[in-house]
Order: C-alpha cells, then structure tokens, then sequence
C-alpha cells in the first residue's frame, strides 16, 4: 500500500544531520552552534508531534503557546510536516493544511507550507498529486522545503553529486535549490569554509541560488559568530548580491511575525550594515535585478 511505503520511509529518515560532518570532513562545531541546532530541531519535533496528535487547530496552537517568539517559526514547520504526514498515512476528503490554515489565519503560514514541503521531500511519492489539494500560490514555499529537505536528508546525492529531481523544471528548481541552499547550512555545520566548497562545486547557474538560500537561514535560524558572517560575506564574491538578498527576505519575514532574534540582528549589522527593521523596509527587498529571484517570499511577505 501507498501508505505502508510512506511510513516506512518516514521511519527510516533524519529530521536534522547532527551525526554527518565527520563524513563531510568537519571536525569541530562550535558548541554555541551545536546548541542552536539542537534548539531549533527540538522546536521542529515540537510542532510536529502537536499535529500527530491533534489534528485540530485549537489544540495544536494550544501545544504551541510556551514556545519563544523568535523560535515559533520553526515550531510551525513542525506542524506543517505532521498535518501533511497524517495526510499521507491517513488519508480524508479534506486537506489538514488547508484547514489548519483556514481555521487559524497565521501570521505563520508560510512555515506551514515550508514544512509540507520538508514532508514530501521524506516520501517516494511524485510530487504534483500530493501538492494538487494545495493554495497555488503557496506552492512555491512547499518546493522551497522540498529542497530543504533533499539537501539535509540526501545530500550525497543532491549535494555531492549535484542532482536535480525529474519533476522539477524552470523556476521550480531555482526555488528547489534556494531551499536546498538553506540545507547547506546544517549540513555544513555553519563552516564558511565547507559553505563556499559545496556551493563552488555547482554550476554558476545554480550557485547564486543556494548562497541565496545561505542568506536566508544564516539570518533567520542563526547560530554562527560574527567571524563566520564576514567569512561568508567574503566567500560569497561575485554572489554576494544573493546573500545579502536572502538576508533581506530573513529580515521581512522576521518583521511579519514580530520577533527580531539576536541572530537576525547580528547577520544584518554584518550583511547590510544596519540593523534588521531597517533591512526589512530597505528597497531591494520588493526590487531586484531578476524578478524571479525569491518570487515565491516576495508573493508572500511584501504585501
């Protein structure tokens, strides 16, 4: 059955890669790095195991009030990956995301929809008729976890050897792999050095979309010093544009949920030299050289 394979996968996966970079030849992580990781893929576990057991809105945000302002984002995604698990597993005539958004409104939607993605990127299924009960104009963001996901639970393939899914075309793999950029992040325990290395390995056309991707998480999620955000800015060279880009987008979704982390704040004083609430209103955020360049954020956070 559909549903037996699915399950099997899902028991078989990681959730974060606390246990690779030996094998990526990291031999040291920062402890305050090890701890943000562990802060925030507890967080994940979090929302996730408060759509396993409810699916009903109420209860699900009510599993979610003691958690902090600044670390609800990922707690969300959590919730976004066990609504769409239980969709999956167990099957009904409606869609628990969509319901789960329609009931709630959430200033969080976006991560929602992210953590659909993070799901479906554990599954064998093809991708088009798991997303086809799903906001269109929310899709972008589900592609966007998707790449998250296939970088931090695949990243032989998808990292080392380059690959690009077969379903995925056009702008899609622009989002997969601005997604699949956030991966690096972990996956490359925040190292500027090991950053710079995956990311040179691609083709230049797919390179200013995973440093896009570093921008983004390295100011939202966070855990690096000050040292490695110069380092990255530095690494970055002819793609620093998208770095500071997905930094932007960090800091304008961070303003849309009213809760700027001591992470947030330290990325854009490096990134931009300024503070976040100015990054967020600065301009480049709703203008940049190529208008497909985070359209799905853009759609979402700039309105």
């Amino acid at each position: 059955m559909i549903q037996d394979a699915v399950q099997a996968r899902l028991n078989e996966d990681k959730t974060l890669p606390i246990n690779i970079w030996a094998e990526r030849g990291i031999s040291a992580i920062i402890p305050s790095v090890q701890q943000r990781m562990q802060q925030i893929r507890g967080t994940l576990i979090q929302g996730f195991q408060a759509a396993i057991a409810n699916d009903q809105s109420e209860a699900i945000i009510a599993n979610l009030d003691g958690i902090a302002d600044e670390l609800r984002g990922f707690a969300f995604e959590g919730v976004g990956m066990g609504l769409t698990q239980r969709d999956l597993v167990a099957p009904t005539q409606h869609n628990r995301v969509e319901s789960f958004i329609a009931a709630t409104g959430t200033a969080y939607e976006h991560f929602v929809y992210v953590g659909v993605g993070l799901m479906l990127g554990k599954t064998p299924l093809p991708l088009e008729p798991c997303i086809s009960q799903l906001n269109p104009d929310r899709v972008w963001l589900v592609i966007d976890g998707y790449g998250f996901q296939h970088g931090l639970s695949h990243w032989q393939k998808y990292l080392d050897q380059l690959a690009i899914p077969e379903n995925l075309s056009g702008y899609a793999v622009r989002v997969f792999d601005q997604g699949m950029g956030r991966s690096i992040w972990f996956v490359d325990g925040t190292d500027a050095t090991h950053i710079s290395k995956t990311i040179a390995a691609f083709p230049p056309s797919r390179q200013a979309d995973l440093w896009g991707g570093i921008g983004f998480v390295c100011t939202y999620s966070g855990g690096a010093e000050r040292a490695t955000l110069e380092a990255l800015k530095i690494a970055a060279g002819a793609y620093q544009f998208a770095l500071i880009q997905g930094s932007a987008f960090a800091a304008k979704s961070r303003q849309k949920i009213g809760s700027y982390s001591p992470h947030t704040q330290l990325a854009c004083e490096v990134l931009w030299g300024m503070e976040a609430a100015r990054v967020a209103e600065n301009p480049h955020n709703q203008v940049t050289p190529d208008p497909e360049v985070w359209q799905h954020y853009r759609s979402h956070l700039v309105m």
